[in-house]
């Protein structure tokens, strides 16, 4: 997604995070009622722009994942994307 003049949307700040890493392919938003929900994303406004947390999870959802890792990036009004924390257990290549 290319940046425009509009003011870029929750929607359009989403899809450019989500389109940083494959792993992140069809990940969709939290569901606090879903049981088991292994990936999702949440998003909220910035000071400037929106900020994007992307969490996996791994072992035992249906219990809640033993094991989480999250990526928070901001997207800046121009729909610049910046990876500003990484937390959480390791996570090994191609999960």
């Amino acid at each position: 997604m290319e940046p425009s003049g509009a003011p870029l949307t929750e929607a359009d700040a989403v899809a450019l995070v989500l389109g940083q890493d494959t792993r992140f392919a069809g990940i969709r938003a939290l569901d606090p009622d879903l049981i088991g929900q292994s990936a999702w994303y949440e998003v909220s406004p910035a000071v400037v722009g929106w900020r994007v947390t992307v969490t996996k999870g791994w072992g035992d959802c249906q219990a809640g994942c033993i094991s989480r890792h999250a990526w928070v990036y901001y997207v800046d009004p121009t729909g610049v994307v910046t990876l500003v924390e990484e937390r959480g257990d390791p996570v090994e290549d191609g999960s």
